[in-house]
Protein backbone atom coordinates (compact mmCIF):
# COMPACT_ATOMS: atom_id res chain seq x y z
CA UNK A 1 0.00 0.00 0.00
CA UNK A 2 1.27 3.45 -0.81
CA UNK A 3 1.18 6.29 1.67
CA UNK A 4 -1.90 7.69 -0.13
CA UNK A 5 -4.10 4.67 0.65
CA UNK A 6 -3.86 3.13 -2.80
CA UNK A 7 -2.67 -0.33 -3.79
CA UNK A 8 -0.27 -1.23 -6.57
CA UNK A 9 -1.10 -4.33 -8.58
CA UNK A 10 0.56 -5.34 -11.84
CA UNK A 11 1.96 -1.87 -12.44
CA UNK A 12 -1.38 -0.11 -12.03
CA UNK A 13 -2.71 1.76 -9.05
CA UNK A 14 -6.09 0.56 -7.81
CA UNK A 15 -7.75 2.90 -5.35
CA UNK A 16 -9.25 1.18 -2.31
CA UNK A 17 -12.39 3.30 -2.67
CA UNK A 18 -12.90 2.16 -6.27
CA UNK A 19 -12.43 -1.47 -5.26
CA UNK A 20 -14.98 -1.04 -2.46
CA UNK A 21 -17.47 0.50 -4.92
CA UNK A 22 -17.04 -2.35 -7.38
CA UNK A 23 -17.36 -4.95 -4.63
CA UNK A 24 -20.52 -3.20 -3.39
CA UNK A 25 -22.06 -3.33 -6.87
CA UNK A 26 -21.23 -7.05 -7.10
CA UNK A 27 -22.76 -7.60 -3.65
CA UNK A 28 -25.98 -5.87 -4.71
CA UNK A 29 -26.22 -7.81 -7.98
CA UNK A 30 -25.63 -11.09 -6.11
CA UNK A 31 -28.25 -10.27 -3.50
CA UNK A 32 -30.78 -9.40 -6.20
CA UNK A 33 -30.11 -12.69 -8.02
CA UNK A 34 -30.74 -14.58 -4.78
CA UNK A 35 -34.01 -12.69 -4.26
CA UNK A 36 -35.89 -13.09 -7.52
CA UNK A 37 -33.88 -11.14 -10.10
CA UNK A 38 -31.90 -13.94 -11.85
CA UNK A 39 -30.51 -11.63 -14.53
CA UNK A 40 -29.25 -8.91 -12.17
CA UNK A 41 -25.68 -8.05 -13.11
CA UNK A 42 -23.08 -5.44 -12.25
CA UNK A 43 -22.24 -3.18 -15.18
CA UNK A 44 -18.51 -2.83 -15.94
CA UNK A 45 -17.09 0.48 -14.71
CA UNK A 46 -16.21 1.44 -18.30
CA UNK A 47 -19.89 1.36 -19.33
CA UNK A 48 -22.03 4.45 -18.77
CA UNK A 49 -25.53 4.31 -17.32
CA UNK A 50 -26.99 2.10 -14.63
CA UNK A 51 -24.85 0.25 -12.13
CA UNK A 52 -27.07 -2.85 -12.16
CA UNK A 53 -28.92 -4.32 -15.15
CA UNK A 54 -31.40 -7.17 -15.40
CA UNK A 55 -33.98 -5.54 -13.09
CA UNK A 56 -36.81 -4.48 -15.42
CA UNK A 57 -38.75 -1.51 -14.09
CA UNK A 58 -35.91 -0.36 -11.84
CA UNK A 59 -32.92 1.89 -12.59
CA UNK A 60 -30.44 1.08 -9.82
CA UNK A 61 -27.55 3.34 -8.86
CA UNK A 62 -25.18 1.87 -6.24
CA UNK A 63 -23.07 4.02 -3.92
CA UNK A 64 -20.40 3.16 -1.36
CA UNK A 65 -19.38 6.59 -0.18
CA UNK A 66 -18.66 8.43 3.02
CA UNK A 67 -20.21 11.69 1.83
CA UNK A 68 -23.98 11.85 1.59
CA UNK A 69 -25.49 13.54 -1.48
CA UNK A 70 -28.81 11.76 -2.08
CA UNK A 71 -30.30 14.30 -4.49
CA UNK A 72 -27.28 14.11 -6.81
CA UNK A 73 -27.44 10.31 -6.73
CA UNK A 74 -31.18 10.29 -7.48
CA UNK A 75 -30.63 12.72 -10.37
CA UNK A 76 -27.96 10.37 -11.72
CA UNK A 77 -30.28 7.38 -11.42
CA UNK A 78 -33.16 9.31 -12.99
CA UNK A 79 -30.96 10.39 -15.93
CA UNK A 80 -30.39 6.69 -16.71
CA UNK A 81 -33.90 5.47 -15.88
CA UNK A 82 -35.86 6.01 -19.08
CA UNK A 83 -39.37 4.81 -18.16
CA UNK A 84 -38.10 2.77 -15.19
CA UNK A 85 -38.22 3.88 -11.56
CA UNK A 86 -34.93 5.36 -10.35
CA UNK A 87 -33.52 4.23 -7.03
CA UNK A 88 -30.26 4.33 -5.12
CA UNK A 89 -28.72 1.57 -3.01
CA UNK A 90 -26.16 2.90 -0.55
CA UNK A 91 -23.56 1.09 1.51
CA UNK A 92 -22.81 3.28 4.49
CA UNK A 93 -19.44 3.35 6.23
CA UNK A 94 -19.19 0.49 8.69
CA UNK A 95 -21.47 -1.83 6.72
CA UNK A 96 -19.99 -5.12 5.62
CA UNK A 97 -20.55 -7.13 2.47
CA UNK A 98 -24.15 -8.24 3.25
CA UNK A 99 -26.11 -6.25 0.68
CA UNK A 100 -29.34 -7.11 2.51
CA UNK A 101 -28.24 -4.56 5.13
CA UNK A 102 -27.70 -1.69 2.65
CA UNK A 103 -30.15 1.18 2.40
CA UNK A 104 -32.42 1.86 -0.57
CA UNK A 105 -34.06 5.15 -1.33
CA UNK A 106 -36.13 6.71 -4.08
CA UNK A 107 -38.71 9.42 -4.45
CA UNK A 108 -42.02 8.61 -2.79
CA UNK A 109 -43.74 9.16 -6.16
CA UNK A 110 -41.61 6.34 -7.60
CA UNK A 111 -42.14 3.93 -4.72
CA UNK A 112 -44.54 1.00 -4.42
CA UNK A 113 -46.43 3.00 -1.78
CA UNK A 114 -47.62 5.38 -4.49
CA UNK A 115 -48.94 2.48 -6.58
CA UNK A 116 -51.13 0.76 -3.99
CA UNK A 117 -53.82 1.63 -1.54
CA UNK A 118 -55.89 -0.06 1.11
CA UNK A 119 -58.91 -0.57 -1.07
Amino acid sequence: MTRHGTYRTGGTVANARVRRSRRTEANVAGWLREHGWPRAARVPASSPGRDITGTPGHAIEVKARSEFDPMAWLRQSKANAGSDRPCVVIRCNGQGDDAGEYLVFRRLADDELSKRGLG
